[in-house]
């Protein structure tokens, strides 16, 4: 599953379902109510795994990316506020991003999604991408960030915290 504890409680978070077809459907109505998106991504045993820590990888690149940007704005001299603005009508929008970076941005870094899990996930997704025998360079670089946050002392705070590591000189 994605999509954290509020859109736990909402029902709108993403399933990823790897099961036999019988057990899909006698199960479909459980899915339904708990998500409002399930994927089905065929039978395989840990396919619904794998591809939640692909989604997660991602996430944790496009959330280190915007927290990169929005440092850098700032260091340049713009107000972090309108840059995102701009971010999230532009092609550089991410969901992530904009959920994570407007709260980061308002010094909100009450604990949604700690630190620690996408440090977790990030590092988790890299171990299957070797064992897969795939270099992910990008996805390096978000996970070091990750680790550099949770040993910074951020590791209990939101992953929005990002932006404040990077904020530091």
């Amino acid at each position: 599953m994605s999509g954290g504890p509020l859109r736990a409680r909402e029902g709108t978070m993403s399933l990823m379902v790897a099961c036999a077809g019988e057990t899909f459907e006698r199960q479909r109505a459980v899915f339904e109510a708990l998500s409002g998106a399930v994927f089905r991504l065929g039978e395989r045993p840990g396919d619904g795994a794998r591809m939640k820590l692909v989604n997660n990888l991602l996430a944790g690149i496009n959330l280190a990316g915007a927290a990169e940007v929005l440092a850098l704005a700032e260091r340049a001299g713009l107000d972090a506020g309108p840059a995102l603005d701009v971010i999230e009508r532009s092609s550089g929008q991410s969901w992530i991003g904009s959920d994570r970076m407007r709260r980061a941005i308002a010094g909100d870094l009450a604990p949604r999604a700690h630190t620690t899990l996408l440090n977790k996930d990030t590092h988790l997704a890299l171990d299957m991408a070797r064992r897969a025998g795939l270099a992910t360079p990008v996805g390096e670089s978000a996970a070091a960030l990750f680790a550099r946050a949770c040993d910074s002392g951020f590791a209990s705070l939101d992953d929005a915290s990002l932006l404040a590591l990077l904020r530091r000189r």
